[in-house]
């Protein structure tokens, strides 16, 4: 009986010692994140922060999807030094242009909306990508 008794304490010690070595660590991960970030804003200096925003066009989405053929449409306006629009078209088994045909066309669109501006159009069906494209 005496062995088991020691068995026991010295179970009961070691998952203490278990449960409050491994407790500790928590902390230290974010500090180091935290110190990395710093380190990442110290080191720019005097760069000035850049002036990008990002917006969606709802109403040209709401255009687009109401074209046959056409499932979903994403579109981000990207405003600031490089401005610049990326349109995700995620088309269905109802649209009869192939995926090179799906960018020339819509890119008309978007081109006659936002003149000045590199577009981005990427064409998705079932979930993968058919056709990446930019456009300047």
């Amino acid at each position: 009986m005496a062995k088991y008794k020691w068995l026991r304490i010295i179970g009961v010690l070691s998952m203490f010692l278990l449960v409050t070595g491994c407790s500790g660590s928590k902390s230290t991960p974010d500090t180091k994140v935290q110190d990395q970030t710093n380190q990442g804003t110290e080191s720019k200096g005097n760069v000035p922060p850049t002036t990008t925003k990002l917006e969606s066009d709802v109403s040209l989405e709401e255009q687009l999807e109401a074209e046959k053929g056409i499932e979903s449409v994403m579109v981000q306006v990207i405003e600031g030094e490089q401005p610049a629009v990326n349109v995700d078209i995620t088309i269905n088994n109802e649209q009869a242009l192939s995926a090179d045909q799906v960018v020339e066309k819509y890119s008309q669109v978007i081109k006659e909306k936002y003149p000045n501006r590199t577009i981005d159009i990427i064409v998705i069906k079932d979930g993968k990508m058919l056709k990446q494209a930019t456009l300047k």
